[in-house]
């Protein structure tokens, strides 16, 4: 057999058994990249493949997965990110949250493509991994130290050239949205990888800078690279994100346009939100935290004025923390928000489950369903108030130890019909942009197989009649998008959208391309990034192969999550959005009508391949690959 060439990747899986200490390098071969490629579409494969049904995710049988992907971690545009997964202790199916920064191409220089940690360590434990080498570090010294002051750690200890990734107390705690952090302020954030990597006695995973697989054409790439840079400014969504304040400063900006969410969505405008206005972040210091190889440098530092006491090395921040810890929960102080977001990236706290975990409680004070008795009382806009609780939940003390628990399980808890005002889907908090008046949006709050995400698609108000971003169609009439579609409309024609911006962004998900970077709306056209991939691998490829990545994601994510209990039932959105109209502001009225949106998911469900059930049918399965799934007792001609 002749030697299989690989260009831009290692084409190895390193397995790290953390109870028997061992590891061992694993090689697949082409057609399993070429099916699976890296990011959320492997790990999927890999808790399919690795793992029992019905595990408990915080026990030693869950995987815990570091994924690049062929084509992620080069020093290229919109290839910084990488994934991590597992099975989430908050919706107990598929858990997957991306990550910008350095870690990445750590990764892709670790010799492997895909870093899978299983079992439990006896005491509390962090992994060195250096030129193919792995080794167990004791760290019982550093269990209970905030993120930076663990990163000091490992750096006196190793020097400089190490890029790591940590859980605070948080994930010490086994709190449930707890986050990893990469490079002190790169957060994993999404659905409790923190606690899963926490419930392994694992406090930091560390890689040594060392070099990484060569492309197949680096003159192609370059190429590519510089034509981005050379546009860069003339996308007005991109040249948003590079110029500060950044993507954080999005409330005053676009948020109005689509209704704002205030005081756990039970209010639609904030009497300050001239608070939000660019001139008040820019009086801030501000600094670029750089993704290897992409000059947009979207994540900006943003540290809070007065904050001696606090390392502005854990002040970069993201989109989300403006809105799930400013008007959520009726903070209108930036450097309040600041400080919390520093805090977040410190204790190792996911900033968008914990503001509607705290929203929740807030609103739970304000009807009498908590009381005093139940712990220190918390109302919308007490600034101190919330800094204690965000201490009180990483540390699991008082009430905080049954808010750690996510808002449907402290639901659960706190009985007395409080499940109305957990804004969550399948487990999953919320995100702090309106379905309401943005049904692209409500319908992947509801449909996708991880729960609500900000970037799980396009937001309708990039293609809204009225206020959308003029270039929003350029790149997207490739996608069969030729018309602009009124943001709070729902029927087959916004279905179709949704389909569509959902699969690009999903193979985007698999391919670890950042979604900051590419089309529909971005600088790269779906296109380059075919040009990218080919660049990287040396494969022939198209854009049609990269849709078609996307939904191959989609289908087994939906597959594992049906495997794990979770049904069409759980494509619900929290009551509020069906019964409880727009209050006020431009969007005054919207609501999302029930009937019509089952109506349109049924529709979304056909459309993908999958049956009534929301279960891909076996024909689609076999479209993709994924006959393996099939149990030999079902009937495909049903």
């Amino acid at each position: 057999m002749a030697l299989q060439i690989i260009h831009g990747y290692n084409g190895k899986i390193l397995f790290i058994d953390l109870n028997k200490q061992t590891f061992r390098f694993e090689e697949r071969d082409a057609d399993f990249w070429r099916k699976y490629v890296g990011g959320g579409l492997t790990s999927a494969f890999l808790l399919c493949e690795q793992t029992e049904p019905g595990i408990d995710p915080l026990s030693k049988d869950n995987l815990l997965i570091f994924s690049s992907s062929v084509v992620a971690g080069q020093p290229a545009p919109g290839l910084a990110r990488f994934t991590t997964a597992a099975k989430s202790p908050l919706t107990g199916g598929i858990g997957e949250t991306r990550t910008e920064g350095p870690f990445g191409a750590a990764i892709k220089g670790s010799g492997a493509d895909i870093i899978v940690l299983k079992g439990r360590a006896q005491s509390p434990v962090s992994v060195l991994i250096d030129k193919g080498t792995v080794s167990i570090i004791e760290s019982a010294g550093w269990w209970g130290m905030q993120v930076g002051q663990t990163a000091d750690s490992i750096e006196n200890k190793f020097g400089s050239n190490v890029h790591h990734a940590v859980i605070g107390p948080a994930g010490e705690n086994l709190v449930r949205f707890a986050s990893i952090v990469t490079d002190r302020t790169f957060q994993a954030s999404r659905m409790g990888m923190g606690a899963v990597m926490g419930s392994k006695n694992l406090k930091a995973l560390i890689i040594k800078e060392n070099s990484i697989p060569s492309v197949f054409n680096e003159k192609v790439l370059n190429s590519i690279a510089e034509d981005f840079s050379r546009r860069l400014i003339s996308n007005n969504l991109s040249k948003w994100q590079l110029e500060a304040p950044g993507f954080s400063c999005w409330l005053y900006l676009h948020g109005l346009d689509a209704a704002l969410c205030t005081n756990n969505y039970s209010k639609s405008s904030f009497e300050n939100i001239d608070s939000f206005k660019e001139e008040n972040f820019l009086s801030h210091r501000i600094n670029d935290l750089l993704c290897p190889g992409c000059p947009n440098n979207c994540i900006k530092r943003i540290h809070p004025n007065g904050s001696d006491d606090l390392d502005p090395r854990a002040s970069g921040i993201h989109q989300e923390i403006t809105g799930t810890m400013g008007p959520n929960i009726g903070i209108n102080d930036l450097d309040m928000i600041f400080r919390y977001n520093n805090l977040c990236n410190q204790y190792g706290l996911d900033p968008t489950s914990l503001g509607f975990t705290i929203s929740f409680a807030m609103e739970l004070f304000e009807k009498g369903i908590l009381t005093g008795e139940d712990g220190d009382a918390l109302k919308f806009g007490d600034g101190n108030g919330i800094l204690k609780m965000i201490q009180n939940i990483a540390l699991r003390m008082g009430l905080g130890s049954i808010l750690a628990e996510g808002t449907k399980r402290a639901s659960e808890i706190i009985g007395k019909g409080s499940i109305r005002y957990a804004m969550q889907v399948k487990g999953l908090e919320m995100v702090p942009f309106e379905p309401r008046s943005q049904t692209n949006l409500a319908m992947g709050y509801s449909v996708a197989p991880t729960g609500p995400r900000y970037d799980i698609c396009e937001h309708d108000w990039d293609f809204d009649t009225k206020v959308g971003w003029a270039h929003s169609l350029t790149l997207c009439r490739t996608l069969g998008i030729l018309e602009r579609i009124p943001m709070n409309y729902i029927g087959p024609e916004k279905v179709k959208m949704f389909k569509q911006l959902l699969t690009i962004w999903s193979a985007a998900d698999a391919l670890d391309m950042c979604i900051f970077a590419i089309a529909p709306t971005r600088l790269l056209s779906l296109p380059q990034m075919a040009q990218m991939l080919h660049a990287v691998t040396g494969w022939e490829t198209s854009d049609h192969e990269i849709m078609r990545i996307g939904e191959r994601r989609l289908h087994l994510m939906r597959w594992y999550n049906q495997r794990e209990g979770i049904t069409s039932a759980d494509d619900i959105l929290p009551e509020r959005f069906y019964s409880e109209p727009i209050g006020d502001g431009p969007r005054i009225g919207d609501v999302i009508d029930k009937e019509n949106f089952k109506n349109a998911i049924k529709m979304f469900y056909e459309m993908i391949g999958w049956d009534e059930n929301a279960i891909p049918r076996p024909a689609t399965l076999y479209d993709h690959g994924l006959e393996w799934l099939i149990d030999d007792s079902v009937d495909i001609k049903n």
